[in-house]
Formats: C-alpha cells, sequence, structure tokens
C-alpha cells in the first residue's frame, strides 16, 4: 500500500500545483481585463500592477485552494477508474476509504496552511491591496461613486468607530457608533450619531449625537447627553476610512474576536453578522476537504466516456456545496440559525454525505 499511497499523494500533489497556478493566473488575467481601458487611458505603471497583484495573491490564493483540490483529486481519481485501477484495487479487498488516505492527509495540511494564511497573512496584504487599487489603479471617478458599506477602524486615541456606509464623495459617515476605551481595554465612551461628516474647517461634525459614558461592567455611569450638532473628536481623516477599512473578510481571527468583544454593545444585527463571520473562519479552511468527500464517489466510472461524464458530475456535485454554505451564513446573518450552526451546518452535513458515498461506493 506504500508504493500505492506514495503514487496517488504524488498524482494529486503535481496535479495541484498546476490548478492552483492555472486559477491564479486566470483570475489576475479576468481582474485585468476587467479595468484594461483604464490602464491605457490612465497610463497606469506596469509596477502598480504587479504591486497590487502581489498583495492580492494570498488572498487568491485561499480562496482558489478548495477549487484546486476538488479538481486535482477528482482528475486523479477519474484518471484511476478509467484505467481500472481502482476497481482492481477495491475488488483485492482495499477499500475506497482506505484508498483517498493519503489525499485526505494531504488535503488536511492544505487546510492548516490555508487557515495559517488567511489568518497571518491576507489580513495586511489585503489592506495593501486596497490602498494600491484606491491610489494608483481606480480614477477619481470611481472613487468618487463607490460608497463602502460597514465599515470599522481602530481610530487614534484608542477609539473603534463604526459605520454602516462612507459617502466618498460628499464625506459623510452613516448610523455611526463610537467605543472609547481605558488603557485595560474597557469602554468607558460610547457615542452615535446618526450622520457624522467632514467639514471644510478640518474636523468631523455629527448630527443627532447621543453620548453615554460606561463603567468597567458595562453599565451606563450617567444620563446620556444628546445634541442635535456638535463636533465629534475624531482624528482620522476621509481617506483613512478608504484605505484602513476593516472588513471581516480581511481581518484575523485574533483581531476580529478582539474587535466583538469591544463591540459587544454595539448594535444587535451588525454583533451577530461579526459572530457568523468568527465562527466561519474557523470553518471555511474545511472546505477543500468536504468538496475532495464529495467528489471523489461521483467521479470514478469506468470507460473513456463514462469517465468524462464522472468526472463533470463529480465537480457539479461538490461545487453544490458551496452554495447551500452561502444559505447557511445568510441564515445566520438574519437570525434564522445561530453563528456558531450557520458556519459549521453545511460542513457537518456535506462531510456526513462525502463519507457515506464513500462507504457506498467501496
Amino acid at each position: 500500500m506504500r508504493i500505492l499511497d506514495r503514487y496517488i499523494t504524488k498524482n494529486f500533489i503535481i496535479s495541484f500545483f498546476f490548478c492552483i497556478s492555472l486559477l491564479m493566473i486566470l483570475g489576475i488575467i479576468g481582474d485585468v481585463l476587467g479595468f484594461l481601458d483604464d490602464i491605457f487611458k490612465n497610463d497606469i505603471p506596469l509596477i502598480n500592477i504587479l504591486s497590487f497583484y502581489f498583495y492580492l495573491a494570498p488572498f487568491a490564493f485561499v480562496n482558489m485552494l478548495p477549487f484546486a483540490c476538488l479538481i486535482s483529486a477528482v482528475y486523479v481519481f477519474n484518471t484511476l477508474s478509467k484505467n481500472h485501477e481502482v476497481t482492481a484495487v477495491i475488488t483485492s479487498g482495499v477499500c475506497l476509504d482506505r484508498l483517498i488516505r493519503p489525499i485526505v492527509f494531504v488535503v488536511l495540511v492544505l487546510c492548516l496552511l490555508t487557515f495559517i494564511v488567511n489568518d497571518r497573512f491576507v489580513p495586511s496584504a489585503m489592506r495593501k491591496a486596497n490602498i494600491i487599487r484606491h491610489e494608483k489603479l481606480e480614477t477619481s471617478k470611481n472613487k468618487a461613486n463607490r460608497e463602502i458599506k460597514d465599515i470599522a477602524v481602530y481610530g487614534e486615541g484608542d477609539r473603534i468607530i463604526y459605520a454602516k456606509g462612507f459617502n466618498p464623495e460628499t464625506n459623510s459617515l452613516e448610523n455611526v457608533i463610537i467605543h472609547k476605551q481605558n488603557k485595560d481595554h474597557h469602554i468607558v465612551e460610547r457615542i452615535s450619531a446618526r450622520t457624522v461628516k467632514w467639514n471644510d474647517e478640518g474636523y468631523w461634525t455629527g448630527e443627532d449625537v447621543i453620548l453615554f459614558e460606561i463603567d468597567p461592567e458595562g453599565v451606563f455611569t450617567k444620563e446620556p447627553l444628546v445634541f442635535k450638532y456638535t463636533e465629534i473628536d475624531i482624528k482620522e481623516k476621509p481617506k483613512d476610512f478608504i484605505n484602513n477599512q476593516w472588513d471581516p473578510k480581511y481581518m484575523s481571527y485574533r483581531q476580529l474576536k478582539k474587535y466583538i468583544e469591544v463591540f459587544r454593545f454595539g448594535e444587535s444585527d451588525a454583533l451577530r453578522r461579526l459572530l457568523v463571520d468568527l465562527h466561519y473562519k474557523l470553518s471555511f479552511p474545511f472546505t477543500a476537504l468536504i468538496t475532495i468527500l464529495i467528489g471523489i464517489p461521483f467521479s470514478i466510472a469506468t470507460g473513456r466516456t463514462s469517465a468524462l461524464v464522472g468526472m463533470a458530475k463529480g465537480i457539479t456535485v461538490a461545487i453544490a456545496y458551496l452554495p447551500v454554505m452561502a444559505i447557511c451564513l445568510a441564515l445566520g446573518k438574519g437570525g434564522i440559525l445561530p453563528p456558531l450552526v450557520s458556519a459549521w451546518l453545511s460542513n457537518i452535513v456535506f462531510a456526513c454525505l462525502g463519507m457515506y458515498f464513500v462507504y457506498k461506493k467501496s
């Protein structure tokens, strides 16, 4: 079995590196074609384009890895099946679950790599990529018309600023919540405002502002102060809310967890969405493993024509897992499912289905 394990592992790794490289290259080409006119019209330097895709590479790698694993596993077992090697091995008394074990081990290592890259490298790389895209690649027209949703930044003075939206054209934040922390990271002040706008004098003015003082236990210590219009002490300028926005997709697990802890007094809907994103950061790396468990049993078919159909069937059935996962996440963010359940439900269901199909095929 060791010879067979090495043979399967070698073919899978070679196929994986080919697939992940091809998918990333095709993704870059497709993205470049999307703003090719702007490249020639605005004479964007090649170094800016290369720098942007260099920082985008970790994010692309993490998101392309499940598809690369799926295609590679389906291709390897479809080839073995087409040459009747799978049938011969199973007939000799070796179960399919034993046959796929070396690929499962490799994919588990890749799952761990996915979590590390997504947690350690993607957040900082994506912030740099967004800065390059906004300052070097996008035209001024595109900048002005782009409204940013659900942004949050760690501001100067130990402040966490959250806004439902930021309009770069008017330099205004909508539905703003500001939490000020002390040196022990306890929230001591909460400010909410309907709108906060940057004015020509160089400071932020809030409309319909309510200020709360909070003790370390989270209890309001005084009656809230209410202002129709007042100056808001925010050190950041409008460009900081574009370049340094905190999207949960680009935050590490630890950063997001810390942000949720200090955001516990925020809106319940926003907090629930953040909790779903937090649990999804742990469940997402297993996407590659789930897809191969689903795809391999369906890809096993004999005969040249059947082999092609089996390969297509394996990829199609495995990809069906992705919309189900998206629906579960949407149900969690909508409050229908608990955040933990919504992040893991699709993984558990399709993992059980995958193991059932593997057992049945054996």
